[in-house]
């Protein structure tokens, strides 16, 4: 939009009146933040006169710039609070709109959010201490009770500040202040991937950062002796038909955790027969060195076996069974991280508690970096949340060495 258009806007609808009006049409998609330069925007505003001789001189070639030229508001009050409103909102959408470019990111597809006002909460379960029984015609029932059993969430405050100086503005550099915005909300997005792919698989354990906390007391999510009923590996001395290593070759490799799951894995009553637990797999969790391989494997149709006496070919047992998701974030923690692989429900086992969602805050001008570094303007972009394991059956962590 340009700076004759913007004041007659204003004009014609009052200040309060513009800046609805800005945000009904960014709303509605008629605009975007884009569409719009935050030097005219401030020359319309009433805020930045001068600016215009700054620019000019400096397009000129003239290095030396008059000192009357720097930043200075010709209208204080109403047009002043109306430049930053404006100003606050389109950054601030930029921000959001850079938070929620999600390409290449799956964090969210490993959680269950939970909105929540508190901080370090109780998530209640129950245990089943006996099952139903059979109730003959006329009898009473059995009395069931319950055992009382949680975990508490860990969350944190997550953010930046982004600084909008006068040279910015004054040289209309609208494209340069929209990256760096979209920036700020990548990076912010980024931070939040991170710290939930390290939590599914239990990354920080070793430091004491516990993304499992039965009764608050934080505790290892995947046990290497597998007394936890959710690991595969040569320390696993819980179940020994799983007390090996298996790398992820071929579809056998899939059926032999879920053979794991289905023999293994059982309910925590302490009144009767443990059972089966019901829990179906929809997802393969690989480091970046393993989804070539992952994907072969479940996307493939079939299998073709070549033994001595011929070709064999029959439909692969796991096609299409599971989500195949990866992430640098697991090749990044080294050692064997690299061929270890996950199978199961992770937004079954892992929630993610959301206080704040992603906010933009705007700081005016009348701040200390407004004089000290001649900042117009800062914007500060945050979370508050953290991700919790609720059990620790819905997932299984295999060793691949």
């Amino acid at each position: 939009m340009h700076g004759t258009s913007l004041a007659s806007l204003i004009e014609s609808h009052g200040p309060a009146g513009f800046y609805r009006k800005v945000v009904d049409l960014l709303n509605e998609k008629q605009l975007t933040p884009d569409d719009f330069s935050y030097y005219e925007l401030a020359d319309a505003c009433g805020v930045l006169p001068r600016l215009r001789s700054l620019r000019d001189s400096a397009l000129a070639g003239n290095a030396a710039l008059p000192v009357e030229a720097l930043l200075a508001e010709s209208n204080p009050g109403v047009g002043t609070n109306l430049f930053q409103v404006v100003t606050g909102e389109l950054i601030g959408r930029k921000v959001i709109e850079g938070y929620e470019d999600d390409a290449g990111f799956i964090g969210d597809r490993l959680v269950s959010v939970m909105p929540s006002r508190l901080r370090q909460t109780k998530i209640a379960g129950f245990r089943a201490l006996a099952g139903p029984t059979e109730v003959a015609e006329g009898h009473p029932y059995e009395e069931s009770t319950f055992e009382e059993k949680y975990v508490t969430t860990q969350e944190s405050k997550q953010g930046r500040i982004l600084s909008i100086n006068e040279e910015l503005i004054a040289f209309d550099q609208t494209g340069e202040i929209n990256r760096r915005a979209m920036a700020l909300g990548y990076y912010l997005r980024q931070e939040r991937e991170r710290t939930i792919i390290r939590a599914v698989t239990d990354a920080d354990a070793a430091a004491g950062r516990h993304v499992y906390r039965p009764s608050g007391q934080g505790q290892t999510l995947y046990a290497a002796d597998g007394s936890l009923r959710n690991y595969i590996g040569g320390t696993n001395t819980t179940s020994p038909d799983f007390a090996a290593a298996i790398p992820l070759e071929d579809w056998t490799d899939i059926e032999e955790v879920l053979h794991y799951r289905a023999t293994e894995v059982r309910d925590d009553r302490v009144d009767g027969d443990q059972r089966p637990i019901l829990a179906p797999v929809r997802q393969l969790l690989v480091p970046e060195a393993l989804r070539g391989t992952a994907r072969s494997i479940v996307h493939s149709t079939e299998i073709h076996v070549t033994p001595s006496d011929g070709e064999t070919r029959f439909a692969n047992p796991v096609h299409g069974m599971v989500e195949v998701l990866s992430s640098p974030f697991i090749d990044e923690q080294g050692g064997t991280a690299g061929s270890d692989w996950y199978l199961g429900d992770f937004p079954r086992q892992f929630v993610w508690t959301e206080i704040w969602p992603v906010q933009t805050l705007l700081q005016r001008a009348d701040s200390e970096a407004a004089f000290e570094r001649d900042v117009v303007l800062r914007v500060k972009a945050r979370y508050y949340g953290g991700i919790s394991a609720v059990d620790t059956v819905f997932v299984t962590k295999v060793s691949g060495e």
